[in-house]
């Protein structure tokens, strides 16, 4: 599929845009993707009612996600809708294809889904395990404002003089470095641009091979629950799905 190249601003009112054609079209069994979003626009621009129109941006929520290192979605999604519905012919040397990926994380229905409806339902289960991977058992995470916010607070304050005498210390300095350093920007963003690439395959990767890389840890069970995790203490603990058995993992490893 060929790619265009858009800038980060364009992204994010494509992303909101996508947003709101979600929220008004789609349903349980459809979603709205990246191309349908771009073939949306496309449309618009044949037969346009409101030149005004534009796509509102929620900039406090992409900042809030990129500075917690939030699920990153779309990426992730784009990665996904390179992979095949199913190989017909599978060799070892592919990359796991979507259903195979569903069978890992154990969704249901996989077998009847198109291929957009896996590629959302993968997402769907892995961002759950992201965002709250002991959801299954029913734990908390605790907050970190409230664990840590006072030490942080007090860091901040003994810190704060410091900070302002190194800055009026080191302007001229600062100011020489950035005229140095202005011929480089071209490449040092074409490297970020590599690192984000292969830092979203490897996190991709990192999801999926769970189960395979403690794979000593873990295995089936008698009883009501299908699988038994090893812990660290030696003690065993009970999973009932795949998907317990990787939060288990994930919690312990």
């Amino acid at each position: 599929m060929p790619s265009i190249d858009i800038t980060d601003d364009q992204r994010d009112r494509i992303a909101a845009l996508r947003e709101e054609l979600t929220d008004a079209h789609a349903d349980r069994y459809t979603s709205v993707t990246l191309p349908d979003t771009v073939a949306y626009l496309l449309d618009l621009a044949d037969a346009v009612d409101d030149p005004d129109r534009r796509a509102a941006v929620d900039t406090n929520r992409s900042e809030a996600d990129d500075d917690d290192g939030g699920f990153p979605r779309e990426r992730l999604e784009a990665r996904l809708r390179e992979r095949n519905r199913r190989h017909s012919d599978a060799n070892p040397d592919d990359p796991m294809d979507l259903y195979s990926i569903a069978a890992e994380y154990d969704v249901s229905g996989r077998s009847s889904m198109t291929k957009g409806e896996l590629v959302t339902a993968i997402l769907d289960v892995a961002e759950r395990r992201y965002t709250a991977p002991f959801a299954p058992v029913d734990v908390e995470l605790p907050d970190a404002d409230h664990d840590g916010g006072s030490g942080a607070d007090t860091d901040s304050a003994e810190g704060g003089s410091e900070a302002d005498h190194d800055d009026d210390d080191g302007s001229s300095e600062a100011d020489h470095d950035n005229a140095e350093d202005g011929g480089d920007e071209s490449d040092t963003a074409a490297e970020s641009d590599a690192g984000d690439q292969a830092g979203d395959d490897g996190q991709l990767n990192a999801m999926l091979s769970l189960l395979e890389t403690h794979s000593d840890k873990w295995d089936s069970a008698d009883g009501d629950a299908r699988y038994e995790v090893e812990l660290p203490d030696g003690s065993v603990e009970t999973a009932r799905t795949k998907d317990d058995v990787r939060a288990a993992l994930f919690k312990h490893y």
